[in-house]
C-alpha cells in the first residue's frame, strides 16, 4: 500500500508542477518535481500486489499524462525565452552601432 500512498503523492505534486509551469515558475517546479522524484522512488521500489496493482497503473499514467503537459509549457517556455534573449541581442547591436556612429 505504500507504493500506491507515494505514487498518489507524486500525482499531486505532479498536478503542483503543472500548475507552476501554466503560471511561468519554473523555479518552484524544480523544487516540487525534485520532491516528486523521492516519491516515484520509493513507489517503485518494491512489487505493487493485489488490488492496488490497476489503480496503480492508472495512477502512473495520469502522472505521465501531466507530465506530458508540463513538458509542453516547458517548450513554450523556452522558445519565449530564447526569442526574448534574440530581441536582446538585437537592441544590444543597434546601441552599439548607435554609438559608434555617434563619434
Amino acid at each position: 500500500m505504500s507504493n500506491l500512498r507515494d505514487l498518489e503523492a507524486a500525482l499531486g505534486l505532479t498536478t503542483a508542477m503543472l500548475e507552476a509551469a501554466r503560471a511561468g515558475d519554473w523555479d518552484h517546479l524544480v523544487e516540487l518535481e525534485a520532491e516528486r522524484g523521492a516519491h516515484i522512488a520509493a513507489a517503485f521500489e518494491g512489487p505493487v500486489t493485489g488490488l492496488d496493482a490497476p489503480l496503480f497503473a492508472e495512477v502512473a499514467h495520469r502522472i505521465l499524462a501531466l507530465d506530458r503537459q508540463v513538458v509542453a509549457l516547458g517548450e513554450q517556455g523556452r522558445v519565449s525565452l530564447a526569442e526574448a534573449l534574440n530581441q536582446i541581442r538585437v537592441g544590444r547591436r543597434a546601441q552599439v552601432a548607435y554609438a559608434a556612429g555617434g563619434r
